[in-house]
């Protein structure tokens, strides 16, 4: 195959001769490009090229898309993966997320369509880079210091001055650039937990089934999604320790944990965000009866996004595993919701997610196979 020089690297995996030969030749004028014919051959080959971009069909014989996915994942975290499948489903779809697959594609695609996807995956990839490169220089020397136990909080001015100086080297113009920036944000605060990766996404997919009910506008759902993605950003600067300690938590446990919703805001502060978009991060613990933290706000004092996220927060998490308990089933999990509606959530925003539930359920038919992440701090 003749390389083409700083063209990136894409690699097709699919047993069926016939679409994998028709996407070989849809790319190959402007990348370099693999294709295999099974998930045992796609590892041996990303063993030896790095790739840019893996486009993966999710049923094969052997070891299946999923499988192959969750191995190449442990080989490079970083490669942008695209599901090219005809037998997606919900629970294929959650399972892709938690693992970072970029995008779904039914068969048979569409030309346009998966060289657009291509084209924007590898922008993303770049992004990625960039991210990883500011989060190395910004928060390895400050806010990902472990917080001594004794401590409310780590020092914060000096990580502060360096994130304003480096988040200007990322263009954050318009929406779309924005929500990119954030997804890519929270997959890289994500990528190295195995049990909170995927969470941000599958609590912005919960959100924005409820926002597409309420009517948001799409700059109201845009800033619903960004807010999703970064509503546990604050965490970064608090020890695992705590976030994922087993038994139960001191009081002083407490207080280090519940500084996280703080941390969001004067670490996003220099982005320039919306005031919703910070609101809703700033609030999404705040409870109906008015219990919950920052600031004690009760009923509809409580910005909706926060309410909505604070329903999807607590949904994936109770459904998702953690070290100190196992996932609750997702009837469970929807019990726990109505028997604290009113309490911790919005009654009437609960009623829309059941009916959301259920119908993501009716349409997918996989019921108790809905798992999303836990004890949501």
């Amino acid at each position: 195959m003749e390389s083409k020089a700083n063209a990136p690297n894409i690699l097709i995996v699919d047993d069926e001769i016939g679409p994998r030969e028709s996407l070989r030749m849809v790319l190959k004028p402007n990348y370099n490009v693999f294709a295999v014919e099974n998930g045992y051959a796609a590892i041996q080959m990303i063993q030896q090229i790095e790739m840019d971009v893996l486009t993966l069909d999710l049923k094969m014989p052997g070891m299946t898309g999923i499988d192959t996915l969750k191995e190449i994942r442990t080989i490079d975290p970083d490669v942008m993966i695209i599901i090219i499948t005809g037998y997606g489903t919900l629970k294929s779809a959650i399972e892709g997320i938690r693992y970072g697959v970029f995008d779904y594609i039914p068969k048979p695609f569409n030309v346009p369509e998966i060289l657009s996807i291509i084209d924007k995956s590898i922008q993303r990839r770049k992004l990625n880079r960039k991210v990883k490169e500011i989060l190395g220089d910004c928060f390895n020397q400050q806010l990902l210091k472990e917080p001594h136990a004794d401590s409310d909080l780590p020092a914060h001015k000096e990580g502060k001055e360096i994130a304003n100086g480096k988040w200007d080297e990322i263009n954050l113009s318009d929406a779309q650039s924005c929500l990119e920036f954030a997804k890519v944000l929270a997959y890289t605060l994500e990528e190295k937990d195995p049990y909170t990766s995927g969470h941000s996404e599958r609590v912005c997919y919960y959100s924005d089934f409820i926002a597409k009910r309420l009517f948001f506008s799409p700059k109201e759902r845009s800033e619903l999604q960004i807010a999703s993605y970064l509503h546990d950003i604050g965490k970064i600067g608090i020890s695992n320790r705590f976030i994922n300690k087993k038994g139960t938590l001191t009081p002083t446990d407490w207080v280090i944990i519940k500084q996280h919703t703080k941390k969001s805001i004067e670490l996003l502060i220099p982005l320039n965000l919306s005031a919703n978009i910070l609101s809703y991060i700033q609030h999404h613990h705040e409870r109906f009866d008015g219990a919950g933290y920052p600031d004690g706000l009760a009923g509809e004092q409580i910005p909706l996004g926060a309410r909505i996220i604070a329903i999807a927060d607590s949904y994936d998490s109770m459904t998702s595993d953690r070290p100190y308990r196992k996932p609750l089933t997702n009837g469970d999990a929807k019990n726990e919701l109505v028997k604290n509606a009113g309490k911790q959530f919005d009654p009437n925003l609960v009623s829309l997610f059941l009916d959301v539930l259920k119908e993501m359920e009716d349409a997918f038919l996989v019921k108790d196979h809905l798992r999303a992440p836990a004890n949501v701090y």
